[in-house]
């Protein structure tokens, strides 16, 4: 077997790619909330801003600590994805449950879970957040993860992409958040 050695550049200009992909829907995002009329699309458009920035002062810190190790190593699996993967599952399994025990009590004792100042805590607001947090963002994940630990088994090799499989992985996060802050906005 030849030996590798470490590139000055370990990511092969995916993490400057990503990290500019991003940036721009962050600028378009800006773009959006400054000239939004209606306002709870500039609290949306405010929500990506806020991810866009952690996202990328996220991807900078990281990238900061890379000196000399390459984390793109193509002799090695990318096991943390998939254990990001199954983490974001079981967070996001646990808050539709959560939403669904909610929903449940309130179903059951509608005097003492009915909370009129609050619209965004009732039925209608939280039912179909539960549905999508349990469809989509725990069953979501459970098949990201799922996907990017067999590809990987089944090919015998590292994920293709460097850092993209890393941005199919928070972009859909991010959507997830979105969806559900657009919910209890609507």
């Amino acid at each position: 077997m030849t030996s590798r050695t470490i590139s000055s550049n370990p990511g092969g200009g995916s993490i400057a790619s990503v990290s500019a992909l991003v940036a721009v829907f962050g600028v378009l995002a800006l773009i959006i909330a400054g000239r939004t009329i209606d306002h709870a699309m500039g609290i949306q458009a405010m929500t990506f801003i806020v991810l866009v920035t952690a996202f990328l002062v996220g991807t900078g810190m990281w990238a900061g600590n890379l000196i000399n190790r390459n984390p793109f190593d193509e002799t090695r699996y990318e096991d943390t994805l998939v254990k990001f993967g199954v983490f974001a599952s079981v967070f996001w399994g646990i808050a539709g449950l959560l939403v669904g025990v909610i929903i449940a009590l309130q179903l059951t004792f509608p005097n003492i879970f009915y909370f009129p100042e609050f619209g965004w805590t009732n039925f209608g607001r939280l039912r179909p957040l539960h549905t999508s947090a349990v469809i989509f963002a725990f069953g979501g994940n459970v098949l990201l993860a799922t996907s990017f630990y067999v590809v990987q088994r089944t090919c015998r090799t590292r994920i293709a992409g460097g850092m993209w499989p890393w941005f199919v992985f928070w972009g859909y996060q991010f959507f997830i958040v979105l969806a559900a802050t657009g919910y209890l906005l609507g």
